[in-house]
């Protein structure tokens, strides 16, 4: 019995870790895979353009108290109201972090 719970247990935890893992990358619209780490440029290519790009600078402060600022880039993917809408966002050129939202419009 302890057995079984422990094996229980420990696919639950590996299977949470794969879903942690995935949640960096995003699946275009016409196939390709990108990840965390991919530049804009791979994104342009891999992917269709996005439905929507948003652009600003962020600041960052760094442990010397220096304020550092941040090119940020946020693509919206909304391909209709039967699939999710995800938010891909940059910073400095680099693919940081990819959201999951609702189902689009």
């Amino acid at each position: 019995m302890k057995t079984s719970l422990y094996i229980a247990g420990c696919i639950t935890i590996l299977s949470m870790t794969a879903a942690v893992a995935r949640a960096n990358n995003f699946r275009c619209p016409n196939g390709s895979i990108v990840s965390s780490g991919d530049s804009i440029s791979e994104v342009m290519v891999k992917c269709d353009p996005p439905t929507n790009k948003i652009k600003r600078t962020d600041s960052d402060e760094t442990f010397r108290g220096r304020v550092r600022y941040i090119e940020v880039e946020e693509w919206t993917y909304n391909e209709g109201p039967h699939t999710l809408v995800h938010y891909l966002t940059f910073r400095n050129g680099v693919l940081t972090e990819v959201k999951t939202g609702t189902f689009g419009r």
